[in-house]
Formats: structure tokens, C-alpha cells, sequence
């Protein structure tokens, strides 16, 4: 998007004798139709109403699409009411601008606005054939003017207001800087205004790589964007395409084989439409939603104003969270289509919630009678029943090193066609992230000095509360002995998890950890948030999650870098938002915590059953009743969360088999990692997680928890903080840790609750 302030100025050609002739002429006819069309009765239609102001003249306004790009240099989107972008004349190809000369007006470059001699034939054309509708012989200057400032009547006034416009256009501008102006603005059909638009939606190309067969296509469909309009009616394309290359020969801009050549070449297009949903739409409808409120741009207009967002998103990291999330949800609807059975009940008042059966009501029709109706409706009742069953999902990534978003899907239809303005899951819905939330709780007791093999006996506990009785159970209903925290978080243990926090923690302490680490969503001040029933968004876990990738400073997660207005001047630019979270050492030893998870816990499909060898860590989540699947899961270089789940909460997922964040979930993560990790142009490699030089590892025996020889068996090497470890070696042995019975593979990835009292606000996010 070039200004036109920026179109470099040229010579005007020598002036002969017969262009001051000419000249001469001009003026002469330009006095007498002045005079004519000022003295009554013709002044007394005002002929000069309207014509452009000389601020106007300086400064032309066309309404330009405002571009979202990616980081990686793709155009992601375009927001407009007329598809228009500027560039530039150097950047359009010479047989573009012949090509309109040829066609419009050959004489270009010698007159000064008006054709005199076209004009007076073109006007005695009129008057002898008595036309209401006059044929005005433009110049391309006149229809500049006309296109930039006029209406398109055809009537003496409007001609009268073109012809003096053009001529003050020539007094403003060069010839290149009218030509420039022209090819940006007018229009191609198609939804296409300006050369580079036409371009990249008929071929899929800029202007600038546009061949002589493809601009002479182009320059076709001006004199009828409809009747030439290559997609809709190629053949009269074609031969409107030859006429031009003809008149490009005839004029000499390009020899006789060259017009041979390109009168044989076939009509090869690459049809991009023109819509308002491009690559990614839930992320590039979050940045017209950001970017939207005056407060961040003032007074401009994200429709008209010719704006270049960039922004943090990276195309080829978009493609492969597309891939993943579309292989895996084909699969996970058909499971959940399988084991679904709708309850009459819910039935009954999903149909009673429906606009249809309230329009029934308010004419008259009975309950008894429009349920009735309805469902004998099987087409429509079948469409209602199954919008309300389709899985829904959010995806974001994130690199942790600075904030950037750079990949997003907000939902299940991610493709453009499908795309309508829908709720984006990513940061509009909230949702419980039952066991994603426990993360939090180690690292407040991690940073307090609680060490990793801290143990805590695994058997229910009972709070009072209120008038009742509290008690939270494991998924499998199972219980044991001593366990360590370590071994607590892998297998998602919720008794260890909840006595923990009863025993050794506050409340305040632990919202206040997951408030430094990024989760900014209200949480309630009762026991039951450490299962994940305080609800949160994906983009905020992603952003907590990708602090503990960053060594234990968060980075606010961003998705705009700059703005820049249509003259290429910064108005906007991201200021990072940054803050240290938790001490390095206690961030490293919840990232080893969080590296069994997958390693040997809840998490081993990643590396099981999907091969992601990358150093990787990362906690699964699935609530009470599997209501909602999660996993968020981070490498040294990405942070990644994924729920899936439904948009009405009394819907959910079956069987655990299916529908447990390990296999809901996880699967997507781990697809998306395989697809990003192997693209060498990403130059993503397996590094490892950073270790702070004070952190203190012991080499441990799994059996009597105490240091052991690195050569005996089950011996592992636990990772402590310097007040961690001293608090470990003021502790007397214990006995050997219970493992429980629950399976380490997938294990515990829901839990049950008794019922909670009336006063303990409990959610049913557990796990």
C-alpha cells in the first residue's frame, strides 16, 4: 500500500507544436462549455455541485482493505467493504499498463486530461442520435476522476464536473502517478477493486508476476466485469483477451509473435473468491475484535483505512493444527456418535428450548400439540439433535520464549467456507480444566519448600463444610498408603492432591501462585479450585503452561506485533508484558514433575502410542461426568493446550475409553508436535529443558525414598531446591511409597466428589 505522495514523480513528455495546438484547442472548448453550461437555464441545475475540493484533489480517500499477515510473511486475511490494496506502479508489470493504454486510451501520455478530438465526436455522436444517456469517450484521467470523486449518472452535469476534474487532476499529478491511481482503483469484478486485488483472486499471484496472457485477461473484464468476467464466462474472456493483445500489437508494445503467443496461451486460473474469512478465521476475527475498540487505533476504520496488521500467527504452524485437529475429530465424533443414546427427558427439553417450538406457542398451539409436531419433524429434529451432539474443541499454541500465538482453532469449523462468525473456545468459553489446574498446586508447594518425594498419605479425606461433609475420591476409586507428590501428580492422584492443599497449603497461596503464572479468570476461595472447578480459557492455561517452558516467567499471550496505517506508518506496536512468575529452580523441578506425566503418568499415549520423542511435558485433564477433555503439554520451544467437549455442558462424552483427556485431547497435541517438529523450515530440534545451576539432584531409591547407589534398582534421580532438599534431610525416613493401583498409562483421569454442601460453591471440574 503505497500513498500516492509516494509514487515517484516523472517528466512530462516535449510539448510540439501540435500539442500546443491541441492545447489551444482544448481550452477553447473547455471555455465554451464553461460558459454554456453557467448561463440559465443550465446554471440553474447547479452543474458544479459536488466537484471535489483542491484537499480532496491532494489527497484521493479510496476505501482500501486492511491486510492481516503472518508472521511468517502470509496474507492471512482481509478485512474490507471494497477489496482494494495499493502498490506502487514499479510493482505493476509494464504489460499491464500497455495493456490499458492500448485499450483505453492511447493518447494517455499526450493529452492533459481530455481528448478533444474523441470528445467532440463522442459528444456530435450524442446530439445527432439524441441520447438520454450520453457516451462520453473518457480519457483514463476522466475515469479516475469519475471512479475517485463523481457519480456513474451519464447525464451533461456529471460530464461537465468530470472534464473539469480531470484536468485539476493533471495539474496535481504526473501521468504515472494517474495511472498508478487508476489501476489501484478501479474495478476487476469479483469483488476485486485495483490490480493487486484482481491478481491474487483471479491467479493467486501479485501483480507483480502477472504474465502478458494474465494482464491482458485482466484489462479484458474493465470495459464489463460481468460479461468478461473470466471464472463465469471464459470463452467471451478469451476473445475480449485476444482484442486487447491486438490492440497491444497494433500499437506496438509488444511485436506480432508476442500476440501470437499469447493469443494461443490457455486460460489458466487459480480462483481465490473474495471472501471475509481467510486462513485461520477464529484467530483473524480475534484480531478484528482486538483490534476493533477505539481506544487501541482512534478514529480509524478497520474496513476502509488500508491498515497492515502483523500479526504472530505462522501459517505452516496453522496448517498442521488444522491437520490435527480435522484427523483426530473425525474419529472422536464417530465414537461418541456410536455411544450416544439421547434421554427422552433432555430430548423433550432441548425441543421446548427451540426457537420453533416458542414460535408455535406464542400462535396459539399447545405444548402437548407442538411437541407433537416437532417431532414428527424427523429432518428437523434430526438437524437440532445433531448440532447439539457435534464435538467442539479449542487449539492454541504458544512460544513460550515471548508470548506469540502461532497457531489457533477456536472450534470445529475452521475452514473458511464453513466459517461463520462462531464462538471461538479459545478465549470466549470457560471451562473447568479439572486436573490442567493441578500443576498449580505443586508448584505453591514446590516453591514453599515442600520437596518432589514430599509424601502424603493417599487415602480420602473428610472436610467439613458448612452443614456437610466434603470428601473428594480417586478416579478409580482407589486408595493406598504414603505417596510422594511426584508420583501423585503422574498418576493425577485427587486424595494426595486435596490433602496436600488441606494440610500443607492455603487457598490464598495457591490462587495467588496461579494468578503469577497467568491464570487470570475469577477463582473462588474454597478447596474445591485445586481439582480444576474454577472455570478458565484455553488461551490463559496456555499462557500459564508456557510459563513453566520459560523458565518461570510469564509472557502475556500476544497475537498483534504492528500496525501500520495506509502510508506505511506505525500506529500501534506491541510493548511486551512480562513478569516473573516463580523461582527458576522450583519452575525446574515442577517441569521434571510434569515430565513423568508423560514420561510414565497419565500422559505416556504421547510417547507410547503417537512416538513423540522430543523432551516434553504435560498434565491431562478431564472432568466430573466427562464434560471436558484437556491436555496442556509444552516442549522448550512451544506451549500447547487442546480441550474438546460440547457447547451445551448436558451433553458429554460416554465412556472413558474415548473420552478422557488422554484420548480426547492428547492425541491432537500430539499429531501437531509430530507435523511442527518435522518441518525443518520451522527449525524446531530437541532441546532440553533449562536446569538452574542450584538446583540440587539426588539420586533416590523408589522403594525407601532415601539416597541410593545410581546402580540399585529403581532408583531415580529427584530433583530439589535448595530449601526443598534441606527440608527433606531434616525429615526422618519413611516407609516405601504405595503405588497404588491405578494403571499409569491413561490412569486416573477423572474423579468423583461426594455431593458437596449448599455453601461450598464446588463445580464439577474434577480432574
Amino acid at each position: 500500500m503505497v500513498p500516492v505522495a509516494y509514487y515517484v514523480k516523472t517528466q512530462r513528455p516535449n510539448v510540439t507544436v501540435k500539442t500546443l495546438l491541441s492545447k489551444t484547442l482544448f481550452f477553447a472548448f473547455a471555455a465554451f462549455l464553461l460558459v454554456t453550461l453557467t448561463t440559465a437555464p443550465a446554471y440553474a441545475l447547479n452543474p458544479f455541485k459536488g466537484l471535489p475540493s483542491i484537499e480532496e484533489l491532494e489527497n484521493p480517500n479510496p476505501e482500501l482493505a486492511s491486510l492481516v499477515y503472518s508472521e511468517d510473511g502470509v496474507l492471512l486475511h482481509k478485512f474490507f467493504l471494497k477489496n482494494r490494496t495499493f502498490i506502487p506502479l514499479k510493482s505493476i508489470p509494464k504489460s499491464v499498463q500497455h495493456a490499458l493504454i492500448a485499450t483505453e486510451d492511447v493518447s494517455f501520455y499526450s493529452h492533459w486530461g481530455v481528448d478533444l478530438r474523441r470528445l467532440a465526436l463522442a459528444m456530435g455522436e450524442n446530439i445527432i442520435k439524441g441520447r438520454k444517456r450520453w457516451h462520453g469517450a473518457s480519457t483514463i484521467t476522466q475515469q479516475l476522476a469519475k471512479n475517485l470523486y463523481l457519480t456513474q449518472e451519464r447525464t451533461i452535469s456529471r460530464k461537465a464536473k468530470e472534464f473539469i476534474t480531470a484536468i485539476e487532476l493533471e495539474k496535481t499529478y504526473t501521468k504515472d502517478e494517474i495511472l498508478a491511481l487508476y489501476l489501484n482503483t478501479v474495478y476487476f469484478g469479483s469483488g476485486a477493486y485495483g490490480i493487486e486485488a484482481a491478481a491474487r483472486t483471479y491467479f493467486g499471484k501479485p501483480a507483480s508476476r502477472l504474465t502478458l496472457p494474465e494482464s491482458a485477461t485482466l484489462i479484458a473484464t474493465l470495459k464489463n466485469p460481468t460479461g468478461y468476467n473470466p471464472v463465469k464466462n471464459p470463452s467471451s474472456s478469451v476473445a475480449r483477451r485476444n482484442l486487447v493483445l491486438s490492440l497491444m500489437e497494433k500499437e506496438k508494445f509488444i511485436t506480432p509473435a508476442q500476440a501470437t503467443a499469447a493469443k494461443k496461451a490457455r486460460l489458466q486460473l487459480n480462483f481465490t473468491p473474495v471472501n471475509h474469512h481467510g486462513l485461520a478465521p477464529y484467530f483473524t476475527e480475534y484480531i478484528r475484535q482486538t483490534i476493533k475498540p477505539a481506544s487501541m487505533l482512534g478514529d480509524i476504520n478497520v474496513y476502509r483505512d488500508g491498515l497492515t496488521i502483523q500479526t504472530t500467527l505462522d501459517s505452516r504452524m496453522q496448517k498442521y493444527a488444522e491437520q490435527a485437529v480435522r484427523e483426530h475429530l473425525a474419529s472422536l465424533q464417530a465414537s461418541f456418535d456410536r455411544s450416544w443414546r439421547w434421554p427422552e427427558t433432555l430430548k423433550t427439553t432441548i425441543i421446548k428450548e427451540s426457537a420453533r417450538f416458542k414460535e408455535l406457542r406464542e400462535e396459539g398451539v399447545s405444548e402437548q400439540s407442538a411437541l407433537a409436531r416437532l417431532r414428527a419433524d424427523k429432518v428437523w429434529l434430526g438437524n437440532l439433535l445433531r448440532e447439539k451432539t457435534r464435538i467442539q474443541l479449542a487449539f492454541v499454541v504458544i512460544d513460550p520464549s515471548n508470548g506469540h500465538v502461532k497457531a489457533w482453532v477456536g472450534g470445529n469449523n475452521f475452514s473458511p467456507d464453513d466459517y461463520r462468525y462462531q464462538f471461538d473456545h479459545v478465549w470466549q468459553a470457560k471451562r473447568q480444566p479439572g486436573s490442567t489446574f493441578k500443576p498449580f498446586v505443586y508448584a505453591a508447594a514446590i516453591d514453599k519448600g515442600i520437596p518432589a518425594n514430599f509424601r502424603v498419605l493417599n487415602q480420602p479425606v473428610a472436610i467439613k463444610s458448612g452443614s456437610g461433609i466434603w470428601s473428594p475420591r480417586n478416579s478409580d476409586g482407589s486408595s493406598g498408603g504414603l505417596t510422594t507428590l511426584r508420583s501423585a501428580l503422574s498418576r493425577s492422584l485427587n486424595q494426595v492432591t486435596v490433602r496436600l492443599a488441606y494440610e500443607n497449603l492455603k487457598i490464598p497461596e495457591i490462587i495467588s501462585y496461579a494468578r503469577r503464572m497467568g491464570i487470570s479468570s475469577p477463582m473462588p476461595s474454597n478447596l474445591s479450585i485445586v481439582l480444576g472447578t474454577a472455570e478458565v480459557t484455553p488461551l490463559e492455561l496456555a499462557g500459564a503452561f508456557a510459563t513453566f517452558a520459560n523458565n518461570g516467567i510469564w509472557n502475556e499471550p500476544v497475537s498483534i506485533l504492528k500496525v501500520h496505517d495506509k502510508h506505511n506508518r506505525v500506529i500501534s506496536e506491541y510493548r511486551p508484558n512480562t513478569r516473573f512468575a516463580i523461582d527458576s529452580t522450583s519452575n525446574f523441578v515442577m517441569v521434571s514433575m510434569l515430565k513423568d506425566v508423560v514420561n510414565k503418568g497419565t500422559g505416556i499415549a504421547l510417547r507410547a502410542r503417537y512416538g513423540f520423542d522430543y523432551e516434553a511435558a504435560g498434565k491431562t485433564g478431564t472432568t466430573q461426568s466427562m464434560r471436558d477433555a484437556w491436555f496442556a503439554g509444552f516442549t522448550p520451544q512451544l506451549a500447547a493446550v487442546v480441550w474438546t467437549g460440547f457447547d451445551d455442558e448436558r451433553v458429554k462424552f460416554t465412556s472413558m475409553q474415548y473420552g478422557q483427556g488422554a484420548r480426547a485431547a492428547l492425541p491432537i497435541w500430539a499429531m501437531f508436535m509430530k507435523k511442527a517438529y518435522s518441518d525443518p523450515s520451522l527449525k524446531l530440534d530437541n532441546r532440553y529443558f533449562h536446569i538452574p545451576e542450584n538446583v540440587i539432584a539426588v539420586p533416590i531409591s523408589g522403594n525407601t525414598n532415601t539416597p541410593s547407589d545410581l546402580m540399585g534398582s529403581d532408583v531415580y534421580i529427584e530433583y530439589y531446591t535448595p530449601k526443598g532438599f534441606n527440608y527433606y534431610k531434616s525429615q526422618p525416613a519413611e516407609s516405601s511409597e504405595d503405588t497404588g493401583s491405578a494403571s499409569p498409562a491413561e490412569g486416573g483421569d477423572a474423579t468423583e466428589l461426594q455431593p458437596l454442601p449448599a455453601d461450598e460453591p464446588a463445580g464439577e471440574g474434577l480432574f
